[in-house]
């Protein structure tokens, strides 16, 4: 999270260098500061990702059998869309993202949620080696009517988690906690 770099990777040496070409020219590369902060980072990367996805695992299962969930979305669950797409690709690791939707799709629920997870930072983007929620309806979407939107599937009580390297039970516990406060 300290850091925020992309990378381009092409197996042609012609794209590469028209890659390389554009980005030199357009001022797209890394300041010597963000390249030590990454590198720093690929340090403990491969840990903290484990435990992220770990965490994920275990939050997707926990909220898939709350009441107040309607519809949880974790690559590794038999019962994402892209199951078998993500296991063709991803093969045992499935990411520290965890999707959901309430089973009240109202902006109302959405906010009572989002002030019952006082303990989980609320945020427009994604990616932390805390827990972050992100409502895709008021930040990355909102620009979408809301026709637009349920074509995507997300509706008003959808949100995006993009789970951290906390204690596992305490982040389930939140969660359960804050999601039995909505009324059914």
């Amino acid at each position: 999270s300290d850091v925020t770099l992309g990378y381009v990777w092409a197996s042609s040496v012609d794209v590469s260098k028209s890659i390389s070409d554009f980005c030199v020219t357009s001022g797209m590369t890394p300041s010597p500061f963000d390249c030590w902060l990454a590198e720093r980072g690929l340090l403990t990367f491969r840990l903290r990702y484990q435990k992220a996805q770990d965490n994920a695992i275990r939050l997707a299962k926990a909220m898939s059998e709350h009441p107040n969930i309607s519809k949880i979305l974790y690559p590794l669950r038999q019962d994402h869309p892209d199951f078998a797409t993500a296991q063709n690709l991803l093969g045992n690791q499935g990411c520290n993202m965890v999707s959901f939707e309430l089973a009240e799709k109202t902006r109302e629920a959405a906010n009572r949620l989002v002030e019952n997870l006082q303990e989980i930072a609320f945020a427009p983007t994604l990616g932390d080696i805390g827990t972050t929620l992100s409502h895709p309806a008021s930040s990355s979407h909102r620009g979408l009517s809301i026709e637009e939107r349920s074509l995507l599937g997300i509706s008003e009580g959808f949100f995006r988690v993009s789970v951290g390297i906390e204690d596992g039970d305490t982040l389930i516990d939140v969660f359960s906690q804050a999601l039995s406060k909505l009324a059914l």
